[in-house]
Order: C-alpha cells, then sequence, then structure tokens
C-alpha cells in the first residue's frame, strides 16, 4: 500500500520542518511544505494529498481557515487544524469547514498519528457514502424519467393506460382536487389494506396522509392544478391501519375539456432507504466516539507499561522482577484485544442493512460452531429481519458464550415468534446462567470474563437498525437472550421446515 500523502501548511519553519520529520517516522509521505494559505490553494490543486495539516494563524493575507473554504470549494480532502490557541470563538469558526481533527500544540507523536488514522478512516467513510449516495440518486433519476416517459405514453389510450398501470408495482392514483380517489391500481389496494369495494364506496387521499403532512399536501396539489411541476415530494403516509412510512410522490394534472379536474401520481415507498441512510449516519457517529474512548484506553494503558518498565530498569531482580513483566505482558495483551476489538467495531455498518432469514444464520453458525457435546436446535424459516450483515456475528457471540462460560451446556435452542407488534428471537441453554446482579452490566464494554466485549459488540450490531436486547434467565437454570425487532424491521419470510443441528 502507497504511504498516505500530506500537504503541511505551517508558516513556522522549524516547526514545519519538525513535523515533517516526525511524519516520515510515521511512515507518511509529505507532499510539500508551504507557508500561506495561497500557496497552500495551489498546492493542493497540484499534488492533491489525502490529507491537510492546516495552521489556523499563517503568514500573509489569508488564515488557515479561509484557505480550508476555499479549498473544500473544489477539493474533498480532510483538513486536521493546528493551533497553538484553544479560544472558545477560534474552534467554532474552524467549524464552519467541518475539520476532521482539532491538535492543541504541544502534541506527541503518537497524539498526532492517532488523529490522522482516525481523519483518513472517516474520510474514505465519507468517501463511499457519498458514492452509494450518487448511486441512489442516479437511480432515482432514472425512475423519474421512466416514469415520466410511462406517463407520457399513457396519455395516447386511456386503454392502454388502464391496462399498463394494473401491471406497475408501484402504487399508482388519480384523485379529483377535493382528494377524492378515482382510480387507483390493484397494487394500492393491496398495498394499503382495502378492497375494490372499499374503493367504490369511497376513499379520499388526505385519508392516507398523515395529520401534520395534509395541509402540504393541499398546497401541493393546488400548485400542480396551477401548472406547476413536481420532481418528487416527500411525505408521510398512512395504511388502513394506522401503520406510517415515508413515501415520495410524482404527480401531474388530469386535463379534461381543457381544464383541471384532478392528478394523477406515482407513490414510492422509501422506507427502506430512509433505514439505509440513518443507520450510516449512527454508525459514523458511534466510530467516532469509540475511537476517542479507544484511544484513551490504549494512552492508560501504555503509561502502566512504561512504569513497569522504568521499575525494571531501575535494576529489580527475582520475585519483583518478575512481577514486573507478568504486568507488562497482561497489558500488552489488553492492548492487543483493544486492537482487535477496534478491526471487530470497524465493520459495522460499513456494509448497508439487508433482509435476512435469522433462522438460515443460525443454522449456518451452529454448524460453524460445531462441538461434540453440544446440541443446537435451529427455528424453523419464515421470517426476515433487517439489519447489519454482521447479524451473524451476534449469534456466533451467544453460541461461543455458552462454550466457553455455560460450564455445563449440553443443549441450545433458539426460537422465532412474533409477539404483538414485535418479533422475538430467542436463544436458551441449560447452562449456569448468569447471575442477576450482572445482567445489566453484561452488555457494556469491559464486562466479562473474556474479553468482555462480544455482547457489546452484539448490541451494537443490533442497534444500527433500532433492535435491541435482553438477557431474562434464571440463575443456574440457563441464559437466555432475547432480540427483540420492532414491527418496521421484520417481515414474512420463506415457508417454514423443521431443522436441527447436533
Amino acid at each position: 500500500m502507497e504511504p498516505k500523502s500530506i500537504l503541511i501548511v505551517e508558516d513556522e519553519a522549524v516547526s514545519a520542518l519538525d513535523l515533517s520529520k516526525i511524519l516520515n517516522n510515521l511512515g507518511y509521505l509529505v507532499a510539500a511544505i508551504v507557508s500561506t494559505g495561497e500557496k497552500a490553494i495551489a498546492a493542493v490543486d497540484a499534488q492533491q494529498p489525502d490529507l491537510i495539516l492546516m495552521d489556523i494563524h499563517l503568514a500573509g493575507k489569508m488564515t488557515g481557515i479561509e484557505a480550508a473554504v476555499k479549498i473544500l470549494r473544489n477539493h474533498a480532502i480532510p483538513i486536521i487544524y493546528l493551533t497553538a490557541h484553544s479560544e472558545p470563538d477560534i474552534v467554532r469558526e474552524a467549524t464552519i469547514t467541518r475539520p476532521y481533527g482539532y491538535i492543541i500544540k504541544p502534541f506527541t507523536e503518537r497524539e498526532l498519528q492517532t488523529v490522522i488514522e482516525i481523519a483518513l478512516y472517516k474520510a474514505e467513510l465519507d468517501r463511499e457514502y457519498r458514492k452509494e449516495y450518487a448511486r441512489l440518486e442516479d437511480r432515482t433519476r432514472q425512475q423519474t424519467k421512466n416514469l415520466q416517459q410511462a406517463h407520457d405514453a399513457l396519455l395516447a389510450s386511456e386503454r392502454k393506460y388502464l391496462e399498463f398501470i394494473s401491471l406497475l408495482p408501484e402504487i399508482v392514483f388519480e384523485c379529483d382536487l377535493a382528494g377524492n380517489l378515482t382510480l387507483v391500481n390493484e397494487n394500492s389496494l393491496q398495498f394499503f389494506g382495502y378492497t375494490k369495494e372499499d374503493l367504490k364506496r369511497g376513499l379520499n387521499l388526505f385519508d392516507h396522509i398523515v395529520p401534520e403532512d395534509r395541509d402540504r399536501v393541499r398546497q401541493g396539489i393546488g400548485r400542480i392544478a396551477g401548472g406547476g411541476k413536481t420532481a418528487g415530494s416527500e411525505y408521510t403516509g398512512m395504511l388502513r391501519d394506522g401503520t406510517r412510512f415515508p413515501l415520495l410522490v410524482y404527480t401531474t394534472r388530469v386535463i379534461e375539456n381543457g381544464r383541471c379536474t384532478g392528478i394523477r401520481g406515482i407513490l414510492v415507498d422509501i422506507s427502506e432507504q430512509k433505514k439505509a441512510g440513518q443507520a450510516m449516519q449512527q454508525v459514523i457517529e458511534k466510530l467516532g466516539i469509540l475511537n476517542s474512548i479507544t484511544r484513551h484506553d490504549i494512552l492508560n494503558k501504555l503509561t502502566s507499561l512504561s512504569a513497569f518498565l522504568d521499575l525494571i530498569g531501575e535494576g529489580q531482580s527475582g520475585p519483583e522482577k518478575k512481577a514486573y513483566v507478568a504486568q507488562c505482558t497482561a497489558i500488552i495483551a489488553t492492548i492487543n484485544r483493544q486492537v482487535e476489538f477496534m478491526r471487530d467495531y470497524q465493520e459495522i455498518g460499513i456494509r448497508l442493512p439487508v433482509w435476512q432469514d435469522p433462522a438460515a444464520i443460525i443454522r449456518h453458525v451452529a454448524e460453524v460452531n460445531y462441538a461434540p457435546d453440544l446440541t443446537i436446535r435451529v427455528p424453523d424459516p419464515g421470517w426476515e429481519v433487517f439489519t447489519d450483515p454482521l447479524f451473524e456475528k451476534v449469534i456466533d457471540t451467544f453460541i461461543d458464550n455458552a462454550i466457553r462460560h455455560g460450564e455445563h451446556v449440553t443443549t441450545m435452542t433458539f426460537s422465532v415468534r412474533e409477539v404483538g407488534s414485535e418479533l422475538h428471537i430467542t436463544c436458551e441453554d441449560d447452562g449456569a446462567g448468569i447471575p442477576a446482579g450482572d445482567k445489566e452490566y453484561i452488555f457494556e464494554k469491559g464486562f466479562g470474563k473474556n474479553t468482555g466485549l462480544g455482547l457489546f459488540l452484539a448490541r451494537e450490531i443490533l442497534d444500527i437498525t433500532g433492535i435491541t436486547i435482553r438477557e431474562t434467565g434464571a440463575y443456574r437454570n440457563g441464559a437466555r437472550f432475547e432480540i427483540i425487532v420492532p414491527k418496521e424491521s421484520y417481515r414474512k419470510g420463506s415457508l417454514p421446515s423443521s431443522r436441527s443441528v447436533t
């Protein structure tokens, strides 16, 4: 892998040279060293660095913040500010450029490296997010184009129009200016929970829009009726049973005898796109918090390690020296676990959530974690859950914990059942169980007999799409974990068939 290139913008020559040496020692490539904002802009255009270390107070007429504003107009490059000042006004002014870091001088090499690595990682996440956003935008634009073309073709023939809309998977409707529905396709009735007889008795568009959005819909109908255009408006729809969902509406006028008598349009359910976008934003925020916490933990451990090494260097011998060495070994092992945890955690949310069959996942993980004395009962398929692709790791954690800590586990039973408006995925074993005093802590980071990270990761993976987890077993009667899936994150899946793994 080629080293990342970094542009140094620093008007103090000695500080710039020292910073350049540090970056070279850390394995980075120094793209250039400049002392003014004007030169920084030119260097970015010429060099295209991977990251910029920008002093806020620079020589010349332009500040580092002003230079950053101009650079970011044409380049998506992460910027870390370097300054000897931490006044609130300066920090507040710097935030308009959305910096990836802010380092107060003086700083250590490790602090600098940590901030740079986090910034580079977040920049890569941002690039991937922009690519996905562009893909979704192109898809929506293409869909809009296709729908408009279909609409133009439908005007040529009422017969072809009716035949065509009956085949469309989207929700197609026509209504008068008061919102009374005059035409809908079969998919519309099925989606909202109505029949053709209900349509004959009379249905109104406004009954399927949440009350707080109805005024906007009325204004939209008035605008379209007056000849205005729409490229897609977003509202919150409502099914017959009261379920709410986000939707996009594409509409046009219905013209009869030269005047507008209503509107016709298509509704697109964007629930999954919304959930995916929210999940991605949540992941980005959690990664930022986690990186800060983990860096603090590792620095504390390194401080302790340094102290023990000093004691060893003072000439201690015999049992004391062995004890110090043992402490050093334990600290190094802890740091290694922290690094492994960061590797696992950074995978959460990188890929968009997908619909998954929990029964199939459980069966696969059970086969991978084969133990000769353990029977794992797998549930029937029939449901799908909208969750992070790392859902498999949640099931793996349950089985691994039972084998490691269950003491005498011989049977694990997984079940999936609908309870009210929730889907409950349950994992029960016949092992030692969880002491009552530990139940509220087992999902916290660092709690446990091994790494203390498995159940914490499981909770974070599920939380991406609003799924919760709890432990409800009785101590000495086995552990019992319940995954609770909200209504919007599960649906009917494949047909059931009996399965089990021994």
